[in-house]
């Protein structure tokens, strides 16, 4: 059904720079976005669990925040910036790689998966990793789906998780649950523009929940921060509540801010 809700976005909340696997640096990130007309945006490379190219590490962190302070004092009249990460579950009991004290220091938190960060034991990288790696030939049974939807619907009890980083991708969970959980404990679905493979069927059962939604670029490099035109597309298709969509519009109140 066609929808005329979409007026404009007001921030991406998902953006990676050279700290990580990105290719830009945060200032390309942030100006690209003042460029599009958004408001916010947040920094939010890869947790510090990842192979240590592609990792934050304390002192990547601590540069990254003397970065983000400097282009507050620039840009802070044209735009909100936010320090965040992307973490990774790394356990089937929902454990995340994040300490708390690392927590603390973040303005954002988003969590994923990824098969390349690092398990909590083999024993995880048997149950959970060995899967993901399967499922470029073989799609997982019911029962892996269901003990990977079991352990991400920990991480949402067990952490303040503010955005679910592209639910779904590669990792693959029952999403109508996983949303159920997210509506309940707060967290924001994404509508990842790198990595968008919703059905049009799964996306209106999601609506079902209470779970809000948030869309974001995923850009690893700055000519693609703000580039939703696909998943615009995608929602134009759906009658829905506006506010369903967290930066449509509106911006979102992160737990950490």
């Amino acid at each position: 059904m066609e929808n005329n809700i979409l007026t404009g976005f007001t921030g991406d909340y998902h953006t990676h720079t050279y700290m990580s696997d990105g290719s830009s640096s945060a200032e390309q990130n942030v100006l690209e976005a003042i460029s599009k007309g958004l408001k916010e945006i947040a920094i939010t490379d890869h947790g510090f669990g990842n192979p240590k190219r592609f990792a934050m590490t304390e002192e990547k962190f601590d540069e990254q925040r003397k970065q983000l302070e400097i282009l507050r004092a620039e840009h802070g009249d044209k735009i909100t910036i936010y320090h965040g990460i992307e973490a990774d579950l790394i356990g089937e009991d929902g454990t995340i790689d994040l300490s708390e004290k690392q927590m603390a220091e973040l303005d954002v938190l988003l969590m994923g998966f990824h098969s390349f960060a690092k398990p909590k034991s083999f024993r995880d990288w048997r149950r959970i990793y060995w899967n993901a790696y399967l499922r470029a030939i073989k799609y997982p049974p019911k029962s892996v789906i269901a003990r990977n939807t079991k352990a991400l619907i920990r991480a949402i009890k067990r952490y303040p998780i503010d955005i679910l980083a592209h639910p779904g991708h590669l990792f693959k969970v029952d999403c109508v649950e996983v949303a159920k959980a997210a509506g309940d404990y707060g967290v924001l679905m994404e509508l990842n523009a790198k990595h968008f493979n919703y059905s049009h069927e799964l996306f209106e059962k999601m609506l079902t929940t209470s779970a809000n939604f948030v869309v974001n670029s995923d850009a690893h490099f700055y000519k693609l921060v703000g580039g939703f035109s696909q998943i615009e597309q995608f929602l134009s298709q759906h009658s829905f509540d506006p506010s369903r969509i967290v930066n449509l519009g509106g911006r979102p109140a992160f737990k950490k801010k």
